[in-house]
């Protein structure tokens, strides 16, 4: 297996393979494709909102003590 690089523009979900690679017409191939970050649409944010819930089990204690804590029972 060997590869190939080349840029291209995605049109309609196609990709078209330039003339130079002509003899790939009929082959199979791996395709892995890279895209710029702003080229994807942005993810929707969750419309999960947890910050009116209290949690009791924690409520009014230091974070870093209960995981030192966790860490001596070993």
């Amino acid at each position: 297996m060997y590869a190939i690089e080349f840029e291209a523009d995605i049109r309609n979900g196609m990709v078209k393979i330039p003339a130079e690679y002509a003899h790939l017409k009929d082959a199979h191939a791996r395709i892995v494709v890279m895209v710029r970050d702003e080229a994807l649409p942005m993810v929707e944010q969750s419309p999960l909102d947890f910050s009116d819930t209290e949690i009791e089990a924690f409520k009014g204690k230091d974070a870093v003590a209960i995981q030192r804590e966790m860490r001596d029972e070993w």
